[in-house]
């Protein structure tokens, strides 16, 4: 798979991620998806598991544009916000940005 400049998804493995309580820990989009399913199922607008995955395939182009070794949490959500909206999942973004 081929994202935004990266030949693998294990490109991107170095990426930090800077917490609400500046702890750094390695980026994992596992975990962007998985809180992508749980928003969609708490909204009552579960989404397919292919959705999901071109989600987060979207938010790690994002990531992968930021141009930066570190992101900090906040900046990562406001990716998935904008790429469910984008995507026309604006219900799932609601509940998403209410919840986190």
């Amino acid at each position: 798979m081929t994202i935004a400049g990266c030949t693998t998804v294990e490109e991107l493995i170095g990426m930090k991620v800077i917490k609400k309580d500046g702890r750094l820990q390695d980026f994992d989009i596992n975990k962007v998806m998985l809180t992508v399913e749980y928003a969609s199922d708490s909204a009552g607008a579960p989404m397919a598991s292919s959705d999901i995955k071109n989600i987060g395939e979207v938010v790690q182009e994002k990531i992968n544009s930021y141009g930066s070794d570190s992101i900090h949490s906040s900046v990562i959500q406001q990716f998935v916000i904008d790429s469910l909206k984008e995507l026309g999942f604006s219900k799932v973004a609601k509940h998403y940005s209410e919840h986190k």
